[in-house]
């Protein structure tokens, strides 16, 4: 059996395999990090059904922020589920396997279509991370990986149904074999592709707001020592971008990891950001983030942002002394004294 059988036949079958195993895995995973979550008691089943319809319908805050490049995100993500599944020649491959299967199509010309626009969009988005400053600082090896692997099946499947490169010797006499270990390559891809939440160290400021808004309790905080640490859980995540959305620096942003050693950190929580916590000048009690503290400083110079919230109740009342009429009274006589 050469490459080009094995990857058809039982590479394939592997392939599907373990993407019903892993996608399976993942649902019962995350319905576990749910339950466990120190949010559970309050219902996150009832939320997270809801964010994440959000999240597949783009009416939501996150459109207002970004609307263009919302509209390419989710027509990206549109055309990369239906081409593969109602494609004429993929149907056909499964009528006339063991199953049987069979289903309605798209036309050709739409497959056509939609084929070109991912090709398009997954260019736009390479050169975007190469050479938007702001999108490049934040882009790792992994967001190229991601890309290529999820345009490749898209681009070699045009050139394979249209013969665009069948004069060029090795691309021409591969570009089926190319074109389906691509598409299997997509496919496991979706089994161990995690989305993951990155903080801006120059822009976050510590505020916890992205922790807040989160609906399943993926980010949460902990104060050890003098630092804030906040922690992500990767299988709790369902990407509705509250964090996202709510974050009043821009700081937070989503992204995608493949990571197969992810897939069995069922229980485990990733540091993504760690700041300094400033004592109260008055009791030495930590009340705030040192980055929050700072920019506040910058608006309000009072010496109030020095105190923590007791210390400050307990000097409003010491002002409140000061300036009672009893106190001026008192005061009187031993300076007319002198």
């Amino acid at each position: 059996m050469d490459l080009s059988s094995f990857s058809e036949g039982p590479l394939l079958w592997i392939v599907f395999l373990l993407f019903l195993v892993g996608v399976s895995a993942r649902l019962v995973f995350f319905g576990i990090r749910i339950l466990t979550s120190p949010k559970g008691d309050q219902g996150r089943w009832g939320f997270s059904i809801p964010v994440f319809g959000r999240f597949l319908l783009p009416f939501h805050k996150a459109v207002v922020k970004k609307p263009l490049y919302a509209v390419i995100r989710y027509a990206f993500h549109l055309c990369l589920f239906i081409v593969p599944i109602w494609l004429a020649g993929h149907v056909s491959l499964w009528e006339e396997s063991r199953l049987g299967w069979t289903w309605s199509t798209i036309s050709d010309k739409a497959a056509d279509w939609m084929t070109l626009l991912v090709i398009c969009i997954a260019g736009f988005f390479l050169v975007r991370r190469l050479f938007w400053p702001e999108a490049r600082a934040r882009t790792s090896w992994n967001d190229f990986v991601v890309i290529v692997i999820a345009g490749l099946p898209f681009l070699t499947g045009y050139f394979l149904t249209h013969g665009t490169l069948d004069k060029v010797a090795f691309l021409g006499d591969n570009m089926r074999l190319i074109h389906v270990l691509s598409g299997e390559a997509m496919i496991l891809m979706a089994v161990f592709l995690f989305c993951r939440t990155r903080m801006n160290p120059e822009r976050c400021t510590g505020c916890a707001s992205c922790e807040l808004s989160c609906p399943t309790g993926t980010l949460e905080s902990k104060d050890k020592g003098t630092l804030r640490i906040f922690n992500y859980s990767h299988y709790q995540c369902i990407c509705c971008g509250a964090c996202v959305n709510t974050c009043p620096e821009n700081a937070a942003e989503l992204r995608h990891d493949i990571s197969p050693r992810r897939f069995f950190q069922i229980l485990s929580k990733q540091e993504i950001r760690s700041v300094e916590m400033k004592p109260c000048r008055k009791c030495g009690a930590l009340f705030v983030p040192e980055p929050l503290f700072t920019k506040i400083n910058k608006t309000f110079t009072d010496d109030y942002l020095n105190l923590c919230q007791n210390c400050r109740k307990t000097n409003v009342v010491d002002l409140y002394r000061r300036m009672a009429p009893w106190i001026k009274k008192q005061g009187a006589p031993e300076q007319s004294k002198k």
